[in-house]
């Protein structure tokens, strides 16, 4: 089963990303939960093996796009479908991992919040104990879990991650 973190928002998750083996990590650009280059920098830096993906909002401008991919080891782009097309034709060449939010035709990773075993497809998920039941009975190609807040500066609460990746002897 392929792993992705999503909206990494300190050198925790990334850590945590990389101790349970996580395929890809994605950081968010656009939006309130965007971390500046220079963070994400510093956090692929103490992080090793995850690929990296920049999770792309819709509104964030190609050139600043193409100034983060020539600034930061960027393995893939997540996007929406309406925008999946635009940025390939402006990035295709650099050889990309292509997440899709939602399930366009094409030859993408897809990435929703419904539990898929299709090849090649993300599922969004939030580890509880019956989302753990679903997975293991829908045996998805891949999950994907989005990080969270501190409760207070640097300090999380991995119990439902940890319960999670232990039900999958990840951990």
């Amino acid at each position: 089963m392929k792993i992705k973190f999503n909206n990494i928002r300190d050198l925790a998750d990334a850590r945590y990303a990389a101790a349970v083996m996580a395929d890809y990590i994605g950081f968010r650009i656009g939006g309130k939960d965007e971390l500046p280059a220079s963070v994400i920098q510093e956090i692929i830096g103490w992080c090793s093996g995850p690929a990296v993906i920049l999770e792309v909002s819709d509104n964030v401008a190609i050139e600043k796009i193409n100034a983060l991919l020539n600034t930061l080891p960027i393995n893939g782009i997540e996007t929406s479908a309406a925008r999946v097309e635009q940025l390939k034709s402006n990035f295709d060449a650099q050889g990309l991992v292509w997440v899709v939010n939602t399930d366009p035709s094409g030859d993408f990773y897809t990435h929703s919040e419904t539990l898929k075993n299709q090849n090649n497809h993300l599922s969004k998920i939030k580890p509880t104990a019956e989302i753990t039941k679903s997975v293991k009975t829908t045996d998805p190609w891949g999950v994907s879990i989005d990080c969270f807040e501190s409760v207070s500066t640097g300090i999380k609460d991995f119990s439902d991650w940890n319960d999670f990746f232990e039900d999958f002897e990840i951990l």
